[in-house]
């Protein structure tokens, strides 16, 4: 080898040495987020916004005003019911039989009408609008919780596809940096050319990986800002919380997600039905019952409206005039309406039905209750195995960046192929990919569990 070769090799394997001892990932896979706007959200503020601006949400909300509003309105079929009757019919002599038209009559009275006794049916009516206006504000509740573990899924996911394109970004900027100087290397005659086809073709490999992140991103982001309200076409980041670990689930957090299953908005819905189903029967039972009315009215009401003083108050009273007339028709009435029905057929069988539909709705409102106990011990397991899973994957990130440091050494020494470095190179971006992925994993775990309680 030649003077000039010689200083060639001094220059590659100082340059090399160099290159080698800058970490691969100057951020770790903790720090490794892509620069975000500076109208960037975090996590709860995307929950927020989604339990405020969902459209499913909303609907939800719609709904709960309405029942709210017939609740209202049945609250008060209690009370006596006022109305105005009014109506005129003109006959003239001859026209039809006198008795039946008595010439025509007027009436113009203010009536009340008060239902005495119905059963209890205008009671159960009061309640079962009660628990209709409870369902609809527990579906709203639910359709919220929904909302917001959808935000926060998307957020995670949308953080964690950043923290890939970080990543990525990082791994080519390296392997272009390997390239340059590999390449000085051939150039000197101290590498083959393999070498530098092979950074070359791994290079592509990441930068294939980095499209799929961005694509990623933009994906989830049109998700999330049509899930939050926001414009598509603003570009949508997600800011890295301070604690990027998160935590593990401790004992406090199992008794009080435990302590929280009567309380669940699937459990209430239950409820709901379960009561609706019981006065159902009790309708179908007292169906036949007996049903009083009561009306009084107070106003005009007179017959033969051919004449302006009917014949026979003229008769009476000679000089009688139009006041004369109203002062007569002018009066009260008093009515009392009683309903028995006798016979009904069909009434055995509406309660047989009723009865059964009740007996299904008490079964689900049961079962309802063991599948949140199970849904609650689930979610506390998932949020155990990934909290085990992120320290697993911090470990074996820890092993990954030494066996990198080892095989690096070893390598600007000159004792190992590149085809060494490349892998150790791909073990640890695969560690961190992997230590990236759990922590959102474990994010997301914590949430679920710390939404519910």
């Amino acid at each position: 080898m030649g003077p000039a070769a010689i200083r060639w090799a001094r220059v590659v394997a100082f340059g090399l040495a160099a290159m080698l001892f800058i970490p691969p990932h100057p951020l770790g896979a903790r720090e490794a987020v892509t620069a975000v706007a500076a109208d960037s959200l975090t996590v709860a503020q995307c929950v927020a916004l989604a339990r405020s601006h969902a459209p499913a949400v909303l609907a939800a909300q719609f709904d709960r005003a309405s029942a709210l509003a017939d609740s209202t309105s049945m609250s008060m079929n209690a009370r006596p019911g006022l109305s105005l009757l009014a109506g005129a019919m003109v006959a003239p002599k001859g026209f039809y039989d006198p008795t039946v038209t008595n010439l025509g009559d007027y009436q113009l009275k203010l009536a009340m009408a008060w239902t005495a006794a119905d059963g209890g049916s205008r009671a159960r009516a009061r309640e079962r609008s009660a628990w209709g206006a409870a369902a609809a504000r527990t579906r709203a509740m639910l359709e919220t919780r929904e909302a917001g573990t959808l935000a926060a899924d998307l957020a995670l996911k949308l953080l964690r596809a950043q923290q890939e394109i970080a990543l990525q970004q990082q791994g080519i900027e390296w392997l272009e940096r390997l390239g340059s100087l590999v390449g000085a290397g051939v150039t000197a005659g101290m590498r083959g050319s393999s070498d530098s086809i092979r950074v070359a073709l791994e290079r592509d490999v990441v930068a294939a990986a980095l499209d799929a992140a961005k694509l990623e991103t933009q994906t989830t982001g049109f998700e999330l800002a049509n899930l939050i309200g926001r414009d598509l076409d603003a570009p949508l980041a997600i800011r890295e919380p301070g604690e990027a670990h998160g935590r593990g689930p401790a004992p406090s957090d199992s008794s009080a997600l435990m302590a929280s299953i009567d309380f669940q908005p699937e459990l209430t819905l239950a409820r709901a039905d379960e009561m609706l189903g019981r006065l159902d029967v009790q309708e179908a039972r007292r169906r036949n019952a007996p049903a009083v009315q009561v009306v009084v009215d107070a106003g005009l009401a007179g017959a033969d409206l051919t004449r302006r003083v009917p014949l026979d108050l003229q008769a009476e009273h000679p000089n009688a005039g139009l006041g004369d007339r109203l002062r007569r028709d002018l009066g009260a009435s008093a009515a009392v309406q009683l309903q028995l029905p006798l016979l009904d057929r069909a009434a055995p069988a509406a309660v047989s039905a009723r009865e059964s539909a009740l007996r299904a709705a008490q079964l689900r409102s049961a079962a309802e209750r063991g599948a949140q106990r199970r849904r609650a011990a689930t979610l506390l397991a998932q949020w155990r195995g990934a909290w085990r899973q992120l320290d697993a994957a911090e470990r074996t990130h820890g092993r990954a960046e030494r066996s990198l440091l080892k095989v690096r050494s070893l390598y600007t020494a000159g004792a190992t192929p590149l085809l060494d470095l490349l892998d150790a190179w791909r073990v640890v971006t695969d560690a961190r990919e992997r230590w990236v992925s759990a922590q959102q994993e474990n994010a997301m775990a914590q949430w679920m569990v710390e939404d519910r309680r």
